[in-house]
């Protein structure tokens, strides 16, 4: 049965039927019956037409990534393997030429556009992964919030380190913080104008490129740190790491002053840092050394203190291993009381400095 009625159309959904109209060879009524079918089919795969639209919007076309395939642009990869080299690439940082393949800065101009650009390739690639950004400015912003939703935390992790080199390189913002969810990432950004263009961001090697260093390391000497970590496995991490020069002195039967490596090594001088700042790197650094077995801190203002562990049973070792330590702290300039135990070395920051009750306490001569 063929029923006529009268329908009005504004100017610019009859452009949009253009396409079905030139299929059509003009027939309106033509036109708007495939208009109908596809609507049809949308609301058969989906609760409306919103969400297919939004959808269609998000989807790239098969034609497209066919011919990106064909061409060699892009290869089909298995999801698990992709997964797998997300996994184990974490941690490193990916060179500025393939950042600029993916997010080309010359199409960039604002926030707003990157989070457009960031969910257009996103979808490219079918990588499920949605971007929102917020800032005060679009333009020179101080701050930003970026999060990333969908998709797997390893994927997140790899497109998130992708960003953060962006908006180092062009808006000069490091990573503050990282909040890690197992549905999102959120990344929070500051500007940062203290570290040269050519330079990483702090924030962005402390969350994102952690291992690069390592991974550097390890690419330029295969050899040795596969036997070093083999003994260190072997030994169970047994193994005290020492400068040269140190060992030759400690072979003497003295106590060398590490001062100036501690230095080298924290790009601060001793005298220069807070004594929060220089207990702190202190445990790092020596107990990445083995050197002692662990290190407890106090740093509540006022009753600041190291509490060395180790299992050393010769005298002389220890009281040499605590010349060792009082030469950093001496180089401070801070008054400090200290003690020798069994397997204890104790150092307490005073300003009513005091010898501390115990075995070998005292000032060391």
């Amino acid at each position: 049965m063929l029923i006529r009625k009268n329908i009005s159309l504004d100017d610019k959904y009859l452009k949009k039927l253009q396409p079905l109209l030139d299929a059509n060879d003009g027939n309106l009524s033509a036109a708007i019956r495939d208009t109908i079918a596809v609507a049809d089919t949308a609301l058969t795969y989906h609760d409306s037409i919103d969400e297919a639209i939004k959808f269609l919007k998000e989807t790239p076309s098969r034609e497209g990534i066919n011919e990106t395939i064909q061409s060699g642009e892009n290869i089909i990869i298995n999801k698990t393997i992709l997964e797998w080299l997300f996994r184990y690439t974490k941690g490193r940082l990916t060179e500025e030429e393939l950042v600029n393949e993916l997010i080309n800065p010359f199409e960039v101009h604002d926030m707003k556009e990157l989070e457009e650009c960031l969910n257009k390739v996103a979808r490219s690639y079918q990588w499920a992964i949605r971007t929102s950004i917020k800032c005060e400015d679009i333009n020179n912003p101080d701050c930003a919030l970026v999060i990333f939703s969908n998709s797997t935390l390893n994927s997140r992790e790899f497109f998130a380190q992708l960003v953060t080199h962006f908006l180092a390189k062009w808006k000069r913002l490091d990573v503050e913080h990282v909040f890690r969810r197992s549905n999102s990432t959120q990344i929070s950004f500051k500007r940062n104008l203290s570290v040269s263009p050519s330079e990483t961001m702090p924030g962005i090697r402390k969350h994102f490129g952690y291992l690069d260093i390592v991974c550097k390391e390890l690419e330029d000497n295969t050899e040795f740190w596969t036997q070093l970590m083999y003994t260190y496995n072997v030994e169970r991490y047994n193994l005290v790491t020492l400068h040269r020069s140190q060992f030759e002195t400690f072979a003497t039967g003295d106590a060398p002053n590490p001062t100036k490596i501690l230095e080298r090594l924290c790009k601060q001088s001793v005298s220069e840092m807070s004594l929060p700042d220089l207990l702190i790197a202190f445990k790092r650094i020596y107990l990445a050394t083995q050197l002692v077995k662990n290190i407890e801190l106090c740093l509540e203002p006022g009753k600041e203190s190291a509490t060395i562990f180790h299992d050393f049973k010769n005298e002389k070792v220890i009281s040499n291993l605590m010349k060792y330590f009082t030469n950093i702290f001496e180089e401070k300039g801070v008054p400090f009381e200290h003690a020798s135990y069994a397997s204890m070395i104790v150092f307490k920051f005073n300003e009513e400095s005091g010898p501390i009750e115990g075995s070998n306490s005292g000032k060391l001569a």
